[in-house]
């Protein structure tokens, strides 16, 4: 029950991954069953001898069971996991993991059970549990009712599985080779291997053999082509619109956030729905071989299984056998695309007085940014409005707003900065900053305006002053939460609050009915 730590463990053909309700993550690869608990592996199923020579098919505890390549897993509300056990042609359970000293125990959940000598009973027949026949399962997913979807690969078929484990066909016709989109049995595969459940009611498979990812309505079969080819294989890696992209071979698939992320082979595609699009997420299709990095500076040989563990990582199994890469990727997607913020040296300032923009955005480098300031009355001093620094001044008094747009390979993305620089001519309201810790109200304002401030701010000893737009001073009072106004012309002017702990500003427009 030690475990073997991550950098000291080999794997034989890792094929599935998938989490339980704890987080807990599980591997299965040629003869049996890991789970991954603080940090160190633990074979929880299967024969811990030599791959080759422990495969079998037996239902019992822990190390006992035997599997003939055990590949798609999931795991239901309760933590069971449900496995595909591809050459026994079956859907072994496994009950929850409880704790390390408590084995887990298999039986078969749908499909024939094989001989000791390996003879399974493949087909096609529908059924109840052991009624039920398979041939080559090769993914497993279960929608938000309890229901399981099974890609039976060799049959070119969907299979749903009720809780109670009745198994139907629900797309597809067994034996039926093709690409054709169709309702239930009029629609055909080529090879379906990985699933994801894209909605409450749709289900998207990775069409191996075809090259392309289909959707299958979970309750009428309703099977249409998302991307890739519609003619029937087109083994190419091509980006571009969601008909007009290529995928090679399309096996493992999921989705975060709503981008549909697909193991083509050596590289992992981003499909966008809204967008119609498909990119290359990460991996160079040029290159074969195992290199971390970052985007298209990762190297990828064949990977199978695709998974996400709710925050923002993705984890691939690699399991070629020209290259021997018998491993384990993960791939954090949450700090690529780009998430834009921007600072200025200088916020209050006088007329033509220098300030200096900054792009601080985090996420891979930008291959494009664009600045945008409204009004466009300024001066640009140095840089220009693609740089990642800039300086700027501005000759006329008023409240400026600053965009800034960034793009990277992996998104575009924009933040804007309403009254972001304040320029005067005195320069009288230099020192105070903007905050959303005081609200002016109504705003613009006629007659009163009210001030509303966060409990924090203490109001002894708080003064309250009205500046013009040049920053000349007009009033200064005690503070009071409502300030007549109706004595001062329409227009633009700073309300300011300070005392010995705060100094803000805020944006007051006086427009009088």
């Amino acid at each position: 029950t030690s475990g073997v730590a991550l950098d000291n463990t080999y794997f034989s053909l890792p094929e599935g991954t998938c989490f339980d309700p704890n987080g807990n993550m599980y591997i299965s690869e040629k003869s049996k069953v890991r789970i991954l608990v603080n940090n160190k592996l633990h074979i929880r199923t299967g024969h811990t001898g030599s791959p080759t020579m422990s495969e079998g098919y037996f239902n019992g505890t822990g190390t006992v069971a035997k599997f003939r390549n055990p590949a798609g897993m999931v795991c239901d509300d309760n933590g069971d996991v449900f496995i595909v056990d591809v050459d026994n042609h079956c859907i072994r359970k496994m009950t929850k993991f409880v704790n390390l000293g408590n084995g887990q125990v298999v039986s078969t959940f749908a499909g024939a059970p094989a001989n000791i000598q390996g003879t399974a009973n493949s087909g096609s027949n529908d059924g109840t549990g052991t009624m039920a026949r398979f041939n080559r399962p090769m993914d497993i997913v279960r929608d938000n009712d309890g229901n399981f979807y099974v890609s039976d690969y060799e049959n070119k078929t969907i299979r749903k599985i009720t809780p109670q484990g009745v198994v139907s066909t629900l797309a597809g016709t067994p034996g039926v080779t093709g690409h054709a989109d169709g309702t239930g049995a009029a629609a055909q595969f080529g090879g379906p291997w990985g699933l994801a459940m894209y909605n409450s009611s749709t289900l998207l498979v990775a069409d191996q053999w075809n090259g392309n990812i289909r959707k299958v309505n979970i309750y009428s079969g309703v099977t249409t082509t998302l991307a890739g080819s519609t003619s029937g294989p087109d083994p190419r890696q091509v980006d571009g619109t969601m008909s007009a992209s290529r995928f090679k071979s399309p096996k493992g698939i999921t989705i975060v956030n709503g981008i549909i992320y697909v193991t083509d082979q050596n590289i992992i595609r981003a499909i966008d729905e809204t967008n119609n699009s498909v990119t290359t997420f990460a991996g160079n299709k040029s290159a074969f071989s195992i290199l971390d990095g970052i985007g298209a500076n990762a190297n990828f040989t064949e990977m199978s299984s695709i998974t996400n563990d709710g925050s923002g990582n993705l984890y691939v199994t690699e399991n070629s056998i020209l290259v021997t890469s018998h491993v384990i990727r993960k791939v954090a997607i949450t700090d690529l695309s780009p998430d834009v913020d921007f600072s200025a040296s200088k916020r209050s300032i006088k007329t033509l007085e220098n300030t200096v923009l900054t792009d601080n955005s985090t996420g891979l480098a930008a291959t494009d940014r664009t600045w945008s300031i409204s009004p466009v009355s300024y001066n640009l001093v140095s840089g220009d409005l693609k740089s990642e620094t800039l300086t700027v001044n501005f000759p006329n008094v008023g409240f400026y707003q600053v965009s800034l747009e960034v793009t990277n390979e992996f998104g575009t993305s924009s933040e804007t900065k309403a009254d972001f620089i304040v320029v005067s001519t005195t320069g009288s309201v230099a020192r105070y900053t903007d905050t959303e810790l005081v609200s002016v109200y109504p705003n613009p304002a006629s007659n009163v305006v009210h001030l509303d401030l966060d409990p924090q701010i203490q109001t002894k000893d708080l003064t309250v002053s009205l500046y013009d737009l040049k920053g000349t001073l007009l009033a200064v009072s005690d503070y009071s939460q409502s300030i007549s106004i109706e004595e001062y012309q329409n227009g633009t002017y700073f309300i300011t609050l300070s005392n010995k702990d705060i100094q803000v500003a805020k944006k007051l427009i006086i427009a009088h009915k």
